[in-house]
């Protein structure tokens, strides 16, 4: 079994076990525990941590779970790492255990863990508005990059109206998908950059021609009642996005659809908000370079 490891530079009452030393079910009630006030809610159960460990490339060795001098959780904080790029997620303090900077002591362990994987940048999002987590993010020196929508279109029926006239429609095969996902435009933030969206699986994607001869794909995550993790082809123009969206949810006209981590100066946000796309909340993407 593991043991905490004391950090003497701090105060005593912070220790820590790294994030491996539990199961699943333990990291997502420690997680839920830190999360409860959170400004967007995001519960996870065992199942759904799983699966976010494995899509994300979280480092359970390399992520930690603080504990106070009563060997009690205290917070918890887990560090995603793919080559020269590291990412800090899943972020949270309990509440009625917070104080004695528990935050700050989970980042610089995390920080400290990176650093020894020689990344070139940690990145990482705070929620626009969390005031107390991103004055931290700042006091260790991370930097703004850009701000990111989270945008969710309820379920209904497409405006027939909006489709372009004369455009063909191709269902892809899910072979032909991973090419495609290479075209695309540079960019994504780490939950939908392409190693996420080929780990996470379940992918589908369609094609359409307009009649200029403009091409593009849309590709999606088709859950039981959800769409999400939502790519267009890069350069696609309004019409051609129109025509894409449109098909997508002419198909499934009864899925709630998640769009998460568009740039909020992406050229086809219009387009989105023409289909029905509503903000939910804005992320702030920040890094600190190694």
């Amino acid at each position: 079994m593991s043991t905490p490891n004391a950090v003497p530079s701090l105060t005593p009452s912070h220790s820590y076990l790294p994030a491996s030393h539990y199961d699943f079910n333990a990291l997502a009630a420690i997680y839920n525990a830190a999360r409860v006030d959170y400004i967007v809610p995001m519960p996870m159960n065992a199942r759904r941590m799983e699966e976010y460990v494995m899509a994300y490339d979280v480092d359970l060795a390399d992520s930690v779970v603080s504990l106070n001098d009563n060997r009690e959780e205290t917070g918890v904080g887990m560090l995603g790492l793919r080559g020269e790029r590291a990412w800090i997620t899943r972020l949270g303090v309990i509440p009625e255990r917070r104080g004695y900077k528990v935050g700050q002591f989970v980042m610089e362990r995390l920080l400290e863990n990176a650093q020894a994987k020689n990344v070139a940048a940690v990145q990482l999002e705070v929620i626009r508005g969390n005031e107390p987590a991103h004055r931290l993010f700042m006091k260790l020196g991370f930097q703004e990059t850009r701000e990111l929508y989270v945008l969710r279109r309820p379920p209904r029926k497409v405006d027939p109206e909006m489709l372009p006239v004369n455009c063909t429609t191709l269902y892809l095969a899910a072979d032909e998908l991973p090419p495609l996902l290479a075209e695309r435009e540079a960019g994504a933030a780490w939950t939908e950059a392409t190693p996420s969206l080929l780990n996470l699986g379940r992918l589908e994607g369609l094609s359409v021609e307009l009649s200029s001869g403009e091409r593009g794909w849309v590709i999606f995550q088709h859950m039981a009642f959800q769409l999400t993790h939502i790519v267009l082809s890069a350069q696609s123009s309004p019409e051609l996005a129109t025509a894409l969206l449109y098909h997508l949810h002419a198909r499934y006209p009864m899925q709630d659809t998640k769009l998460e981590n568009l740039p909020t100066d992406h050229p086809l946000f219009p387009v989105y908000q023409k289909m029905g796309y509503v903000e939910s909340f804005r992320r702030i993407e920040m890094v600190l370079a190694c």
